[in-house]
């Protein structure tokens, strides 16, 4: 066939497709897609833009499996180094700038250790307390038979172990053991400790219908149970053998309008109490339900230097707690964020009170200069992960981007790629940030304007 023929069948062809959709003057109906019922754009879609920055090297921890929560720490980050659990449960020492391995040490580590003044305490699987300098040399370890160990804390002389309702001395500098104690089945013991002039205080809550906190008093030297108190939180101050504890008045004091935030004084060696500060304010806001609503944002305070901040609702209030007066007015009063999904993280950080809201995993500042309230600002992707440290905000996001936010002006700093979905707490040494995202450590560089 020659082309002049084929140019003309070409043409004929392609009249006849424009001509087909019409016939006798009508428009013949022609295939087309389906639309869609809604359709909605985003045109505030958020797009976190900032310098890449790439990590300095990587390395693999172990993978957890545990129902301890406390049992998850697979890496910390100290004076330079990075102490982690590898995936063989043998502890290694690393360069933090540079990822080098410095050394190894055991065999069958627990994923639960600590480090204070140059030494690194953990346990093993088995429920042994070793302690190893962090130099690498075998310091001493200590029997304990304390397999789901749920913390240790280094505590003056003494580090302390604990398990349960079970509770462990151990000297600091030898490993002897000093003493262990258990309360009976009724209590099951937190990991809270605070131990001041001899006297060491750990907080419980009592097993029944109700579950209420308690402290219990013990003698540091012997475990000696000195004495306890029901419905006691862990102590607000120990000061001038005075010990300062917020009480529970769930099912006491649940008066809707008239509300208070108990504080109860204890003398410290006998527990015996020697007075009481009420912190009253008025709540006019009944809830919809008409219930009773305590603790967070409803009711709680904590101490911050010499300042008490009380959450009263619809406010919170500052006192100065070494000026206490019967019925006095608060310092200042700011409006905080008032919600069923806001909880208050007992912190001030660079002259703001924070808060989280479970809701939308969102951190929420309150000035204290003027009381504005800012909702940190939200990535591309919900947060799975948040760490501060200085006046730098970083968060781990669903979609494996780790960004890094000036606290301050929520401008953002950098961008980390990682490869996981997955994020535990950031580490930082010195100028080094240790990122820690789907079972790696990854060594980044900060820049100087935010080291």
């Amino acid at each position: 066939m020659n082309r002049l023929k084929l140019k003309q069948i070409t043409s004929v062809l392609a009249g006849i497709s424009v001509a087909l959709p019409l016939y006798a003057g009508v428009l013949l109906p022609a295939a087309s897609a389906e639309k869609a019922e809604v359709s909605i754009g985003n045109p505030f879609y958020t797009l976190v833009t900032a310098p890449v920055l790439k990590p300095l090297w990587s390395f693999s921890t172990a993978t957890i499996q545990s129902s301890l929560p406390a049992q998850s720490i697979t890496a910390l980050a100290e004076n330079g180094k990075v102490f982690a659990l590898q995936k063989n449960f043998t502890l290694a020492a690393l360069n933090a700038a540079t990822g080098k391995k410095l050394w190894e040490y055991g065999s069958a580590l627990a994923p639960l250790y600590t480090y204070s003044k140059g030494i690194i305490y953990g346990v093993t699987q088995a429920g042994t307390l070793y302690a190893v300098a962090e130099s690498g040399r075998k310091v001493w370890n200590t029997a304990l038979s304390f397999s789901n160990a749920s913390s240790i804390h280094p505590l003056g002389d003494t580090i302390y172990v604990t398990q349960g309702r079970q509770l462990a001395a151990v000297d600091a500098s030898t490993g002897k053991l000093k003493w262990k104690t258990a309360e009976n089945s009724n209590y099951e013991g937190y990991t809270d400790l605070t131990e001041v002039d001899g006297v060491l205080i750990r907080l419980y809550t009592s097993a029944g219908v109700l579950t209420f906190p308690s402290i219990i008093a013990y003698d540091s030297k012997t475990g000696k149970k000195l004495w306890e108190q029901y419905r006691q939180s862990i102590p607000l101050t120990i000061r001038d053998g005075l010990v300062y504890s917020i009480k529970s008045l769930e099912m006491l004091d649940e008066d809707p309008v008239n509300r208070k935030v108990l504080v109860s004084i204890f003398n410290l060696q006998t527990g015996q109490l020697k007075g009481e500060r009420n912190y009253r304010w008025t709540d006019n806001n009944t809830p919809p339900d008409g219930g009773f609503r305590s603790g967070g944002v409803y009711g709680s305070a904590f101490l911050n230097g010499s300042n008490l901040y009380v959450m009263q609702g619809q406010k919170v209030a500052q006192y100065n707690f070494w000026n206490y007066t019967e019925n006095g007015k608060p310092l200042k009063q700011w409006n905080q964020p008032l919600s069923d999904n806001v909880f208050p993280l007992y912190k001030v950080i660079q002259d703001r009170l924070m808060y989280y809201n479970y809701s939308d995993n969102r951190l929420i500042t309150m000035k204290l200069a003027n009381g504005q309230v800012i909702s940190t600002k939200q990535g591309e992707n919900p947060s799975v992960q948040m760490d501060i440290f200085g006046r730098t905000m970083y968060t781990g996001q669903s979609d494996g981007l780790f960004h890094a936010y000036d606290l301050i002006s929520q401008k953002p700093l950098f961008t980390v790629k990682t490869a996981s979905r997955e994020f535990q707490p950031s580490l930082k040494t010195g100028n080094i940030l240790i990122v820690r995202s789907g079972g790696k450590m990854l060594g980044v560089k900060l820049p100087a304007a935010i080291q």
